[in-house]
């Protein structure tokens, strides 16, 4: 299996912590955003369409996302923080994109 996302499954890059990850929009880690978001896909992903997403936003995104990668969520919240939110929330965005919109491109949330 190669290290590059691959696009065509809805696979999104994310550069954190010295290292490229690759996200992918499974039904656990959606299942599992949901839960750590509190709310749906829909209302979550017009979060970060609109601008009015948080910290909490993004790493109920990515923690599940980053579970593969052996990565919790303190682990991941730190990333984020040292990489800073505006660097991790356009991947967040285009991985919620790339589940309720195969294929289709999603607007920069910045």
């Amino acid at each position: 299996m190669s290290d590059i996302p691959n696009p065509h499954r809805g696979e999104v890059p994310l550069a954190l912590g010295g290292q490229v990850y690759r996200l992918r929009p499974s039904f656990t880690a959606l299942a599992e955003t949901e839960v750590m978001a509190g709310c749906g896909l829909v209302p979550l992903a017009r979060r970060f369409l609109d601008g009015s997403y948080g910290l909490r936003d993004v790493v109920a995104v990515l923690v599940p996302a980053l579970k593969a990668a052996g990565l919790g969520e303190a682990a991941v919240g730190q990333m984020v923080i040292d990489a800073g939110l505006l660097k991790a929330a356009p991947a967040c965005a285009a991985l919620l994109a790339a589940a309720l919109a195969p294929g289709r491109a999603v607007p920069n949330p910045l």
